[in-house]
C-alpha cells in the first residue's frame, strides 16, 4: 500500500472519530479530502438544488392566490415583486446550477435567493396589519426551513441566512406600527426558536452527510485494497517464485484460451518449448544455487525474446520453458525462437563465486528450442501441439544443442516432426 494511500486512510480514520462524537465539531475536512468531498458530491449536490429551487420557486409564486384572498390591498407590489424580481433571478440562479459552479457561488447564491424571497416579504406585508404581519413571519419562517432542512445548504451559509433574516424581522419589528410591543416580542421569540431549530437541524444533516461520505471512502478505500491484496495473492498463485514467470497452472490456463480463441477467430497458434543445455552437469559441478541463478537468468532473457504483449512465456517445470504465441506463423515463432538462443548464448551464465572456479568448458550457456504451430480446430487436442513443440526441442539437442528445430505446420494440433 502506498505512503499516500495509507496516509489517506489515517485522516479518514481521524476524521470519522471526531464527527462520530456527540458534541459540535467544525465541518470541515483537511483540504485534500475537502476537496474529494466536494469533487464526489458537487454534481449530486447542483441537481439537488436546481430540482428543490424549481419546486420553491412554484409555491413561492402559487402564494400570490392566497395573498390576494387575504387581502387585495397592496397585491399589484407584490405582484410585481414576486413575479418580476425575485423569480427571475431565481431562475438565473436555478439555471446557472445546471452547469456546476464552484461550491462558494452554488451554496451563497441559493442563500442570497432565499434570504431575497423572506426579505421582500417582510418588505410587502410592512404596514398591513397585525393578521398580514403574522401571516408574513409565517412565511419567511418557512422559507428559512426550506432553506436549512429541505435545500440542506452547507452550514456556514444556513447560518449567514439565518442571520441575515432574523436580523430584517428586527427590522420589520422595529418600524412596523400595527404590532403592539408584546405582539412584537412574542413574535420575534418564536421567530428566533425556529429558526435557531432549523439551524440546528442543518447542522445535524451536514455533519451525517460528511459522515457518510467518510464511512463511504473509508470502505472504497478498504475494498481496493482487498482487491489489490487478491489480485496479488492471484499473480502468486500464477507465477513461478524463481523466475518470476508463469508457472504450469498458469500456462494450462492461457493455453487452453488461447486455442479457444484461436478456433473461433480461426488464426494461427504456435508453441516454444526451450531447455537449458547440460542443466544436469551445471547443478552437479557449481550446485544448485548457481543453477537457479542460470534459471533466473533464462527466464529474464525469455521476457526479453517476446515481441508483444499477448505473446505468453511461463516456466514449465525444471529447466523447460515454453512460450506461446498466437496468430503467429511459424517463420515468425522460428525467428522469436533464435533469438532467445543467440541472447543466451550471448549472455552467457551469471558470474561464478571465486570458489566455484576453475569453469568447466564442457558447460556453455546455451538452449535448445522446439517450435511447433497448428491452425486449432474445436476437434483437435491442444496437448497434442505441445507434444511436437517438445519433440523438436528433443530434435535440436540430438543435432548438437543450441539449436532451433521446428515441427510443420498443420491443423488440430496432430503433427508430424521435421527440423529446419
Amino acid at each position: 500500500m502506498s505512503t499516500a494511500r495509507a496516509a489517506l486512510k489515517e485522516v479518514v480514520q481521524q476524521q470519522i472519530s471526531r464527527l462520530s462524537g456527540l458534541g459540535f465539531c467544525r465541518l470541515l475536512f483537511p483540504r485534500e479530502l475537502e476537496d474529494r468531498f466536494e469533487d464526489q458530491t458537487a454534481q449530486a449536490r447542483c441537481t439537488w438544488l436546481a430540482r428543490q429551487t424549481l419546486i420553491a420557486i412554484l409555491f413561492y409564486d402559487l402564494f400570490l392566490f392566497a395573498r390576494y384572498t387575504l387581502s387585495a390591498q397592496g397585491f399589484v407590489r407584490a405582484l410585481v415583486v414576486r413575479l418580476f424580481i425575485v423569480t427571475p433571478i431565481a431562475l438565473a440562479v436555478n439555471f446557472t446550477l445546471r452547469r456546476r459552479p464552484g461550491k462558494i457561488f452554488r451554496e451563497a447564491s441559493i442563500a442570497a435567493v432565499a434570504c431575497l424571497a423572506g426579505l421582500s416579504n417582510l418588505y410587502l406585508i410592512s404596514g398591513r396589519g397585525p393578521v398580514m404581519a403574522a401571516y408574513g413571519q409565517l412565511a419567511v419562517l418557512s422559507i428559512a426551513l426550506w432553506l436549512t432542512i429541505v435545500a440542506r445548504i452547507r452550514f456556514p451559509y444556513a447560518v449567514a441566512a439565518a442571520v441575515t433574516m432574523l436580523l430584517g424581522d428586527i427590522v420589520f419589528l422595529r418600524y412596523d406600527q400595527s404590532l403592539l410591543h408584546n405582539q412584537k416580542i412574542f413574535g420575534f421569540s418564536i421567530a428566533f426558536g425556529l429558526v435557531l431549530l432549523t439551524v440546528l437541524a442543518n447542522y445535524s444533516f451536514g455533519k451525517e452527510d460528511r459522515l457518510n461520505f467518510l464511512l463511504q471512502l473509508r470502505s472504497d478505500l478498504l475494498v481496493a485494497d482487498l482487491n489489490r491484496l487478491n489480485a496479488h495473492l492471484l499473480r502468486r498463485s500464477e507465477s513461478d517464485a524463481l523466475t518470476g514467470l508463469a508457472n504450469r497452472h498458469s500456462f494450462d490456463a492461457q493455453f487452453a484460451e488461447l486455442w479457444r480463441k484461436a478456433v473461433i477467430g480461426g488464426t494461427v497458434l504456435s508453441v516454444i518449448v526451450v531447455d537449458v543445455d547440460r542443466f544436469k552437469q551445471l547443478n552437479d559441478r557449481y550446485g544448485h544455487l548457481y543453477g537457479d541463478q542460470v534459471l533466473k537468468r533464462i527466464g529474464s532473457l525469455l521476457q526479453q525474446a517476446l515481441r508483444a504483449k499477448d505473446d505468453y512465456a511461463a516456466r514449465f517445470g525444471g529447466e523447460e520453458f515454453v512460450i506461446l504465441l498466437p496468430a503467429t506463423h511459424q517463420s515468425a515463432a522460428f525467428m522469436v525462437a533464435e533469438r532467445l538462443r543467440k541472447m543466451v548464448e550471448l549472455a552467457g551464465f551469471p558470474a561464478l563465486d571465486p570458489s566455484q572456479r576453475p569453469y568447466d568448458a564442457s558447460i556453455k550457456a546455451t538452449v535448445s528450442c522446439g517450435v511447433a504451430t497448428a491452425y486449432p480446430t474445436a476437434e483437435g487436442v491442444p496437448e497434442h501441439l505441445l507434444e511436437a513443440a517438445d519433440r523438436a526441442m528433443y530434435q535440436a539437442k540430438a543435432q548438437g544443442r543450441n539449436a532451433v528445430c521446428c515441427a510443420p505446420a498443420g491443423r488440430g494440433g496432430g503433427l508430424a516432426l521435421s527440423t529446419t
